[in-house]
């Protein structure tokens, strides 16, 4: 879902700041993993014979695809402002600017 979003910002991201790209993608890997050790801990809880809560796993599921949405917009924005520096027509996404 996140992919192609990824791979269209790190063509357009200068080679100065591809880490940024790198360091999202990381982060991505990492919540995909908090998700699969929350399957497998709600798989052994059901084998136990604890229900899962539907509703819960809902919650839980929307709320790591919002923090994978977040990141990607702010890494389109921040790229957005990268690309834009030193424009002094555009209105920046990030007021503190993108720059060291």
């Amino acid at each position: 879902m996140f992919v192609k979003r990824l791979e269209e910002i790190k063509k357009n991201m200068p080679a100065a700041h591809k880490e940024l790209v790198k360091y999202v993608e990381h982060a991505l890997i990492a919540l995909g993993r908090v998700e699969e050790e929350h399957r497998a801990l709600v798989a052994a809880n059901a084998l136990a014979g604890i229900r899962p809560d539907g509703e819960e796993e809902k919650l839980f599921y929307e709320h790591m695809n919002l923090v994978k949405e977040m990141m990607v917009s702010v890494l389109e924005k921040t790229e957005e402002d990268i690309e834009h520096a030193g424009d002094k027509n555009w209105s920046k996404n990030y007021a503190d600017g993108v720059e060291k």
